[in-house]
């Protein structure tokens, strides 16, 4: 199998994927009935796209192709208000999170799909275990050695992407001691988290081909990689983030990866080399545990920095770009949560240590999605 030639994207636009949970009150699990729920919503769309995702406790809501983050929030507002009188009508309810706190991975259907299945044959209770959730952010690329640039640059800041989204503290009625959680389900794949080092597109094809010869992969969908380009869509897609609580924190999230990638493609700050990610997971391991609280490791100096000081010198690097890309309140907001030392794992566990039920906690996570 051959990889597609590398679409050609008008650079920094956006596309924005958020894998929702779809809940069944009064008790708050998960519900097994999203088909029907998307078979309601898909005729009402007029942008952007819901779809099902691995089982039937998933719903997937994605933006169309947007130059900016203000259209992305447009479209998804307007899917949220056609999703909230769906659920109304089932007697469902939806929220964010990164991973539902008492679900039974045993209970999980996998949706009717072929791609689906092939998968639950291949990697069996993996798949049920994955049903967990999160954001997925397409940065369009001129072209394939713009996108393999981009993909190397941004996985220097995997950890704050991480550290910035952490919802996912609580798995199987347990409190993880982790801000996030949700990728830890992934460690038993095996195509787990960085790419494999390529210098530039052409290798990237030759990596594809050996991949391909041995039968491992049909499709470029098969690498479930942190970061990985999609050469049909000519974006790289950024896949390391739980899903926000809200559409404001998801869209801001958008925004300081699409600021980002301006920023990476017109300074050109970094020349990259294959030792880079020799502390890729060591960094990576740290936002999950300890989300803006962990520690950095410079792989060429040693030197030790906190996520959350990084991350603010990251906001500062690319104010400028964000400017011209439109994203200037998503830095605004993210540097004001920064500086608070608000995040979405700690009030999860602040809520628990006041008193609240986790079914109390992901009734409150639907309020919040509602907007109530």
């Amino acid at each position: 199998m051959s990889l597609p030639d590398f679409h050609v994207s008008e650079p920094f636009t956006l596309g924005i994927e958020l894998e929702m949970q779809v809940i069944n009150p009064p008790g708050y699990d998960l519900s097994q009935d999203s088909s029907q729920l998307i078979d309601a919503v898909k005729p009402q769309l007029t942008a952007g796209e819901v779809k099902h995702d691995i089982t039937e406790s998933m719903l997937e809501m994605a933006t169309g192709i947007c130059r900016n983050i203000d259209q992305a929030a447009a479209q998804f507002s307007a899917m949220q208000q056609i999703i909230l009188r769906a659920v109304d009508e089932f007697h469902l309810e939806i929220c964010g999170g990164g991973t539902h706190p008492f679900q039974k991975w045993q209970r999980q259907e996998v949706c009717d799909d072929e791609r689906y299945r092939r998968n639950l044959e291949n990697f069996g209770y993996l798949i049920q275990q994955a049903t967990v959730f999160g954001q997925h952010v397409h940065v369009g690329c001129a072209n394939g050695d713009d996108a393999i640039y981009l993909l190397h640059g941004l996985s220097r800041f995997v950890p704050h992407f991480i550290a910035l989204s952490a919802a996912s503290p609580y798995i199987q009625e347990s409190d993880t001691r982790f801000a996030c959680a949700r990728l830890n389900i992934f460690s038993g794949f095996p195509d787990n988290g960085p790419m494999p080092w390529v210098k530039n597109w052409q290798e990237f094809e030759g990596l594809f081909r050996r991949l391909a010869w041995t039968s491992m992969i049909d499709s470029i969908k098969d690498l479930h990689w942190d970061i990985r380009p999609s050469p049909h869509f000519g974006t790289v897609e950024v896949r390391v983030m739980d899903t926000p609580l809200t559409l404001d924190h998801a869209v801001n999230i958008a925004g300081l990866i699409q600021a980002t990638a301006h920023w990476l493609l017109t300074e050109r700050p970094f020349k990259h080399q294959e030792q880079d990610n020799l502390l890729y997971k060591f960094n990576r391991f740290q936002a999950c545990r300890f989300g803006m609280d962990g520690v950095l490791t410079d792989v060429n100096t040693g030197d030790h920095t906190c996520i959350a000081d990084d991350t603010l010198r990251l906001l500062e690097k690319v104010a400028a770009s964000a400017n011209k890309v439109g994203a200037a309140s998503a830095i605004e907001a993210l540097h004001r949560q920064v500086k608070n030392g608000c995040n979405e794992a700690q009030r999860m566990r602040d809520f628990v240590a006041q008193g609240g039920s986790l079914s109390g906690l992901v009734k409150k996570h639907c309020e919040i999605w509602a907007g109530q």
